[in-house]
């Protein structure tokens, strides 16, 4: 350390991790039973039902599509993902399934977006039960069909995947949950161990005068009197 500036030796931080090695363990094992059981126990679970529509920009069948056909459909899945994302539409499955949820909750638990850019529009409906999720999308699934047909004059919609549910929670994320708990009962515990070396200005050794005090050592006289744990000091 000199003036304002700090450096770090690498071996200094290899001794401080094979000094503490057995506690910093302890830590990253605590870490991990604590956000695996925070993940399992205690964070509401989340469940997930999928449902896929393909949106056409035509009512006619063609046998010959071109690019702009193409790109037209894909303006056509963004149309749709705006209407089926409606209050009103909402409110309608309010209405048919009866859930206690608010209008603004169950905006926040449908999600749309095309599929890898395609003329697939993918609706996603998240609830903390996985039967609620499927009737949920169920029921939407009939509502946007027949808001398409009386709202869109061009295009067709069909459904090439009903709604489904793996009936796993698609949060939390267990092994996230667990690798976040050990990389946080690392970093915190080294961190700690750190933070103690660089605030003790105690020297142990005599490397400890340069590093501390930018003091050079030229000789070293045992003291027998200076008895230290784990042996004798240096005068």
């Amino acid at each position: 350390m000199s003036g304002d500036e700090f450096t770090v030796d690498l071996s200094v931080l290899l001794r401080l991790l094979k000094k503490n090695a057995a506690v910093i363990c302890i830590c990253i094992v605590v870490g991990a039973v604590i956000a695996f059981v925070t993940a399992e126990f205690i964070l509401e679970k989340k469940y997930s039902a999928t449902a896929k529509f393909y949106i056409e920009n035509s009512k006619a069948q063609s046998e010959i599509i071109n690019i702009n056909d193409i790109t037209a459909a894909k303006s056509m899945v963004d149309t749709c993902a705006e209407l089926f994302s409606t209050r009103n539409i909402v409110q309608k499955l309010k209405d048919a399934t009866g859930v206690t949820y608010e209008i603004d909750q169950m905006l926040e638990m449908i999600s749309m977006g095309t599929s890898n850019n395609t003329e697939f529009l993918v609706i996603t409906v998240t609830t903390d039960d996985a039967a609620v999720s499927v009737d949920m999308l169920t029921k939407f699934i009939d509502i946007c069909l027949g808001e398409f047909e009386t709202t869109i004059d061009s295009g067709r919609i069909r459904v090439v995947d009903s709604a489904y549910s793996s009936g796993e929670p698609v949060f939390p994320n267990n092994m996230l949950a667990v690798a976040i708990g050990i990389a946080a009962g690392f970093f915190i515990s080294f961190f700690f161990f750190f933070l103690r070396e660089m605030l003790d200005t105690k020297v142990k050794a005599e490397d400890d005068l340069f590093v501390i005090y930018n003091i050079p050592v030229f000789a070293e006289i045992m003291s027998f009197d200076a008895k230290q744990k784990g042996g004798y000091g240096y005068e």
